[in-house]
């Protein structure tokens, strides 16, 4: 977990050094006036079309997906932690060897 905290942490500083030696100042990019504009009729739109068209169906396949794939993935690994075979309910019975 501390692992991917810190491989974080190295692409940013990586991306910033690699912004300064291309010249880019941040500073200058963010208080630019058009580019704020821009941001911000992209995140509007990007709302607007969120609550108007995407949430509903997101929901929808969100719920379809938890219920079928994730809470059944979720029961078999902790069945897995406690030391529950998944395939003992599914594998056929063989009757005892001679």
């Amino acid at each position: 977990m501390s692992s991917g905290f810190i491989q974080i942490i190295i692409i940013l500083v990586l991306l910033l050094i690699i912004l300064s030696l291309l010249g880019v100042s941040l500073t200058s990019l963010f208080s630019n006036p058009i580019l704020k504009d821009n941001l911000g009729f992209a995140t509007r739109w990007i709302s607007w079309l969120w609550n108007n068209y995407l949430s509903v169906p997101f929901s929808y396949i969100w719920s379809v997906f938890r219920d079928l794939i994730w809470n059944q993935f979720v029961n078999v690994m902790s069945g897995l932690k406690r030391g529950i075979n998944p395939y003992d309910s599914i594998a056929p019975k063989l009757p005892p060897a001679q």
